[in-house]
């Protein structure tokens, strides 16, 4: 967790982390209750929370069967697609709304986060980053934006725990008429993807004390080329 927490500065954990200490809490999952996990789950279970090492989670990946998190793991892992979001944060005292885009076209990404007094795209572009104010119309480049640590340790929205990375399904509950399904990722986080049917429609972290709610607005395999452009009437700053 200190790595990510030290990773804020990054294009990617702006998407991820930008908001998370004000994130709203929208309901904490319990193990103890709606549970309908498989008994066959239940050792991966207590194998993945017995553990303390990164070795001993990267060497249970072996998922049975099918779930529904997997068509949404294909997409991101494709990197090419657009994803909506929302969230709340709170602004001073005063809970705001916030809308987030991510597009991710392989190594370009763009991440529009806009709402009440916000607008605000934070672009990486054929290895160059910038910082785009709609509101004041500026692009400022992000010097200090370091790339090559990016692709290493992308965010969770953008990376979320893979099987090659050592992911350990943990099992599904239901909750607020919602299906969800846990995951150990190999760096001790815990991922919840909550499901109506089988349309993903939010995501939550938990990394120690700190964890983010998004909700999914809407996601598609398609990467439109406008999301990837620097507006040419915007005041480029020095």
């Amino acid at each position: 967790m200190k790595r990510k927490i030290a990773l804020i500065g990054t294009l990617t954990a702006i998407a991820v982390f930008s908001a998370a200490c004000g994130l709203v809490d929208e309901g904490t999952a319990s193990d103890e209750s709606s549970s309908v996990i498989a008994s066959n789950q239940s050792e991966a279970v207590e194998s993945t929370a017995g553990s303390d090492s990164q070795s001993s989670a990267e060497a249970d990946t072996s998922i049975s069967s099918i779930h529904l998190a997997d068509p949404y793991f294909a997409i991101f892992a494709s990197r090419q697609y657009v994803a909506q979001y929302h969230y709340q944060e709170f602004t001073g005292n005063q809970l705001e709304d916030r809308s987030m885009t991510v597009a991710v076209d392989c190594t370009d990404k763009a991440i529009r986060i806009s709402g009440e007094g916000t607008d605000t795209t934070h672009l990486t572009l054929d290895g160059q980053a910038y910082v785009v104010d709609h509101l004041n119309r500026t692009i400022a480049r992000n010097e200090s934006a370091n790339l090559a640590e990016e692709t290493e340790d992308d965010g969770i929205i953008e990376a979320p725990p893979f099987r090659d990375i050592g992911s350990t399904y943990v099992g599904s509950w239901e909750e607020d008429g919602l299906v969800y399904e846990e995951y150990y990722a190999a760096n001790g986080d815990r991922m919840f993807y909550y499901f109506e049917g089988d349309v993903l429609k939010r995501i939550r972290s938990a990394s120690g004390e700190n964890e983010f709610n998004l909700d999914v607005v809407d996601m598609s395999e398609t990467v439109a080329p406008e999301y990837f452009i620097l507006p040419e009437d915007y005041e480029l700053l020095p």
